[in-house]
């Protein structure tokens, strides 16, 4: 698509005239623009993607735009002709002016001193010619030379007495020219594009001048309908450039609009990547908004942006520095935990070529690492994922030839098999006492038991569970209790579940970090929707969609509670 603009740019630099093609131009200028903006759009959004992934700013490299210059190449082309083309027409224009000043003064010195009517009409017809050869003259003066023009040629035509000349048709004759001249203007009125209506006005006067008199009685209704009907096109004109005036003024008052928003954006406070972020969405929304508004005056639109663009130029210069800061913080914590995981590592090593490994001084170790792993703190948002995989390797491979050793004690398990399963058949037979207390006791009573039978086959180990657990569950939906309580009652059901098991310190681990993980997503959510809050900063509190994303906020923060309250519930019962 951008090849294509640039070649019909290319196309209309290259002519030797180019004014009149810069609507289409300006048309196709604002279409590049549109997809280089979104190319360059979708690039920041990659970019504090990047970022935000830990990526340093500096090592992000702004990709090229090979298109782009080629473009500019052709479009500065065009502007420099265009430039030196209105110059050209400014100055013609002037030219004109002082040429058509002259040949209505010396048509009026004609009309009020040439009494020979034959050298009067040579005269006359000469400047006629002049006038017609002469080109445009400033839009602004226009009206007013073309009506004292107009003005000494009724005069002379009447003041001479040139009608005695002229036959009776050609009088009837010019009467149907002059009425078709009007005709045209009227048409005039129906156009859209000033441009087409400025041009054709002034050819339609120039044909009216051209057209002889009329008979005498018919002329002031003549030239009354012209002036009335030149008088309206000009009307026309005039409007036209009034709207695009009013229309540029409350553009920059729009902008500015935007410009007091962007500083009062990047002036609140920032303490860490969240504000920055938040910003920073902020900021872009902005930018998006300020592309959606249209042109100024050329001088006003050009400060305006300038302004607006130095604000957010600012602000991610600050933002920078501030990740760079931060960076610099997270080597420190990079390099312990790489120590960390060399300690894992070593801890997988020396499972080689051991015949009866010490099981639980390694798990006792591993738990150690994973303690001061998490007292470590976080490497940034650039490195922290990676080295966690690496960490959690050894630490896996442990674990699972842990299980494995385990496992091959299944065999002498087959008669815990049929106590849990006999246990199951006995939870599910069990009626619920109408007392929740008692029946919590009871159901309690059957996780001690289960917990206390032991391990079972590894290949039943699942089956057997899910069974109990199912039925454990039943029970305890069965019990009649609010249901925040119940809620409560059925994680610490699951919890005494995961403190039966031979895992119980994996699935327990493996339990907080599923939670941290539901807080986080909650809090994220939370900042989504206050960042969106941001567009209803002139809602009311019974704005719909205000008190729908209130709603949510506290939900989120309901859920985050809840989450809390489990994790407090998991270290009372580890501790």
């Amino acid at each position: 698509m951008k090849a294509e603009i640039i070649a019909q740019i290319k196309e209309l630099a290259e002519k030797e005239l180019v004014l009149d093609s810069a609507n289409e131009f300006n048309n196709l200028l604002t279409e590049f623009y549109k997809i280089q903006d979104e190319e360059e759009r979708q690039w920041e959004i990659k970019k504090l993607e990047r970022i935000e992934a830990g990526e340093k700013p500096e090592a992000i490299e702004k990709p090229v735009y090979p298109m782009l210059s080629e473009f500019r190449v052709y479009a500065n082309l065009f502007k420099e002709k265009k430039k030196v083309e209105i110059q050209a027409q400014k100055d013609e224009e002037k030219v004109n002016l002082g040429k058509k000043k002259a040949l209505i003064a010396g048509f009026a010195d004609l009309v009020q001193n040439e009494e020979n009517i034959g050298r009067a009409i040579g005269r006359y017809k000469d400047i006629q010619e002049s006038w017609k050869e002469v080109g445009p003259i400033p839009r602004d003066k226009r009206q007013a030379i073309q009506k004292e023009f107009t003005n000494l040629v009724d005069t002379f035509q009447y003041n001479i007495n040139i009608y005695k000349e002229i036959k009776d048709h050609d009088l009837s004759r010019n009467s149907k020219l002059k009425t078709e001249v009007i005709e045209k203007l009227k048409a005039l009125l129906e156009l859209e594009k000033i441009k087409d209506i400025e041009k054709k006005l002034h050819a339609y006067q120039d044909e009216w001048n051209g057209i002889g008199g009329t008979h005498q009685e018919d002329w002031e209704k003549i030239k009354t309908e012209y002036w009335d009907t030149v008088n309206k096109v000009y009307e026309k004109i005039h409007a036209f450039y009034e709207v695009r005036r009013n229309e540029q003024a409350e553009n920059i008052v729009k902008k500015r609009a935007l410009i007091e928003r962007a500083k009062e954006i990047a002036s609140t406070e920032l303490k860490g990547h969240n504000d920055y972020k938040k910003t920073t969405d902020a900021l872009l929304a902005l930018q998006a908004e300020w592309k959606t508004v249209g042109f100024g005056p050329k001088q006003e639109n050009e400060d305006v942006w300038t302004e607006f663009r130095g604000i957010c130029n600012e602000f991610f210069d600050q933002k920078k520095a501030f990740y760079a800061a931060r960076d610099s913080q997270f080597d420190g914590i990079k390099k312990r935990k790489e120590a960390l995981i060399e300690e894992a590592i070593a801890i997988k090593e020396s499972l080689d070529g051991e015949s009866n490994p010490d099981w639980k001084a390694g798990t006792q170790k591993i738990i150690g690492l994973q303690k001061r792993w998490k007292e470590t703190g976080s490497a940034g948002p650039k490195f922290e994922n990676q080295l966690w995989k690496k960490f959690r390797n050894p630490i896996d491979f442990f674990f699972n030839a842990k299980d494995g050793h385990f496992n091959q004690m299944d065999a002498a398990n087959a008669e815990n098999l049929s106590a849990k399963e006999a246990l199951i058949e006995e939870l599910k037979a069990y009626t619920v006492d109408k007392d929740p207390q008692k029946a919590i006791d009871a159901l309690r009573d059957f996780s001690k038991r289960f917990a206390e039978i032991g391990n079972v086959p590894f290949k039943q180990k699942d089956a057997i569970y899910k069974g109990y657990k199912t039925a454990l569950d039943e029970k305890y939906d069965a019990i009649d209790l609010d249901k925040e309580a119940k809620e409560k009652m059925l994680f610490q059901a699951k919890l005494d579940t995961m403190l039966g098991s031979a895992n119980s310190e994996r699935l327990i681990q493996q339990e907080q970090q599923a939670i941290r993980s539901k807080i986080d997503g909650l809090n994220k959510e939370i900042m989504q929707f206050e960042n969106n809050l941001s567009f209803f900063s002139n809602a009311d509190d019974s704005n719909p969609l205000f008190k729908n994303v209130m709603t949510s906020i506290e939900k989120a923060k309901a859920e985050i509670e809840g989450h809390k309250l489990r994790l407090k519930i998991i270290r009372q019962a580890t501790k």
